[in-house]
């Protein structure tokens, strides 16, 4: 049997390939920091897989502020941050 809800990094590809216009109004900079924001979701796709959740905006925010809070605690200095 074929599956029948796509996978997480699907449903993620096709959110970004829908904000293409979005990005491409951003200046160039920031689609700079948009595709490394989308790349953080990326790092956490295996865990967005298993979340029992109905929107998947939902687990890439989490994504990208796990990623962030990591860049942050090493910027500060925090003793046990893992590398961002």
């Amino acid at each position: 049997m074929g599956r029948t809800v796509p996978s997480f990094r699907t449903v993620l590809d096709d959110m970004i390939i829908d904000l293409a216009d979005y990005k491409r109004t951003l200046r160039k900079n920031d689609r700079v920091v948009f595709d490394r924001i989308m790349d953080m979701a990326r790092e956490h796709a295996s865990a967005s897989t298993v979340a029992a959740t109905i929107d998947p905006m939902e687990t890439i925010m989490i994504s990208i502020l796990i990623e962030q809070q990591k860049q942050i605690d090493k910027l500060k200095g925090v003793k046990d941050a893992p590398p961002p």
